[in-house]
């Protein structure tokens, strides 16, 4: 079994692939090893390595007296673009991605909530030129046993 961390991770790339124009292999990745192809784009990138992950103890949090975690996991969505018009495609996406993840605040139970924290769309400072990406920035909510980070705790 993975960290409940990955768990969260899968439950959020399910819904994301749910999205139409997301549905296709490979356009919605967690972590990526290479640049996107022009023909796979638009795509999704899923990641947390912007930030680190907050956690303090939680006592008693397990059905035995068990020590566990809240945690806080910031995850990104980081939107490839290709659009000619990539600040209107951002906002397209963005509508699509945020009713996706508005449906399932608790991530089938995985989760205490997932709520949207803020969401960007990247330009070149000096000319105002998109560099066809941004992000959807989200604050995951979530517990897990001290000595089990798989399982959730209460």
């Amino acid at each position: 079994m993975a960290h409940l961390r990955t768990q969260i991770f899968d439950a959020v790339k399910t819904r994301l692939v749910a999205i139409q124009r997301f549905s296709d292999a490979d356009k919605v990745v967690r972590g990526r090893k290479g640049a996107i192809k022009q023909e796979a784009l638009p795509a999704l990138t899923l990641t947390w390595s912007d930030s680190a992950e907050i956690a303090s103890v939680r006592p008693s949090s397990g059905p035995n007296g068990e020590d566990g975690y809240d945690r806080s996991l910031p995850l990104s969505i980081v939107v490839h673009l290709r659009d000619n018009d990539p600040e209107l495609e951002f906002d397209e996406i963005c509508v699509e991605v945020e009713a996706a993840m508005g449906v399932a605040i608790e991530l089938d139970g995985l989760v205490i909530e997932a709520l949207l924290e803020t969401s960007r769309h990247y330009v070149n400072p000096q000319t105002g030129t998109s560099l066809c990406a941004g992000t959807l920035n989200y604050r995951i909510a979530y517990k897990t046993l001290a000595a089990d980070p798989q399982q959730s705790a209460l």
